[in-house]
């Protein structure tokens, strides 16, 4: 006799192996034929696993059509099936499985793609934390605005692409209406997914204020990532970006260090 565990477990691994000749014996027939019985499970799975990663990444699906994003769905749900009874989380490592999936083809550009769309669903989701008011700066003196640290706020992700995927995600939005032609090599696009008053949205930057905000983000000072983008932007104005970022509701918390080594 099966312990509930051990049944529960040989269960979830019989819903997964589609290559068995006939189901277990332990599966009895109790007016629907095991077989038929076992195959209502495995479709419920599989269904409910893909509409769950078409919701998350509906650009994806309508780059890749839906007949070949449900192939896609059962290949990523037999290498990361999902632990919990809470499907949201399942779309974490797709960027990851596209990667490898398509890391030598034309197709490459899908998982930094499914990366700002998982970001959008991070954000979400994400907890929710007061916005830092740019009041708070009027009691710095200038001389040490050098050592301020901001934080961001969790609901708020930084992204990179060697790919104009900011582009692709806007076309493919419902009720685009674009018809525009997107050259692949159009890139590198730097962007932020936050969450505001409405849902989580996508705002570009510039390559100054992507640098800026992400060596923030690593806990450097405000002297050290004006230093990473201007590396980047020579031009880069620090009170300009700082203004939009405060505007964008992108920091959470900022603290001064008081002694520098």
């Amino acid at each position: 006799m099966l312990s509930l565990p051990e049944l529960q477990a040989r269960f979830a691994a019989t819903l997964f192996d589609d290559t068995a000749a006939s189901p277990p014996a332990w599966i009895r027939a109790a007016g629907i034929a095991p077989e038929l019985r076992l195959g209502i499970y495995r479709n419920n799975l599989e269904a409910g696993f893909a509409n769950t990663l078409a919701l998350e990444f509906p650009v994806i699906q309508r780059l890749v059509g839906e007949d070949y994003f449900r192939q896609l769905a059962l290949s990523f749900l037999a290498r990361h099936p999902s632990r919990s009874g809470d499907l949201h989380h399942i779309g974490a490592p797709f960027a990851d499985f596209l990667r490898a999936q398509y890391a030598a083809t034309c197709y490459r550009y899908f998982a930094d793609v499914a990366a700002l769309e998982w970001a959008l669903q991070e954000c979400l989701v994400a907890e929710n934390d007061e916005t830092l008011e740019p009041s708070v700066l009027q009691a710095v003196p200038p001389h040490a605005y050098c050592g301020l640290r901001f934080g961001l706020r969790k609901a708020a992700r930084l992204l990179e692409s060697a790919f104009p995927v900011v582009r692709i995600w806007e076309a493919n939005q419902p009720g685009a209406t674009t018809a525009e032609i997107i050259d692949l090599a159009a890139g590198p696009e730097f962007a932020l997914a936050h969450r505001s008053t409405g849902g989580a949205r996508i705002t570009r930057l510039s390559a100054g204020e992507f640098a800026l905000l992400s060596t923030l983000a690593t806990g450097l000072p405000l002297e050290a990532a004006l230093d990473a983008s201007l590396a980047c932007e020579p031009r880069f104005d620090l009170r300009v970006a700082l203004h939009r970022s405060f505007e964008l509701g992108v920091f959470a918390h900022v603290s001064l260090i008081t002694e520098r080594s």
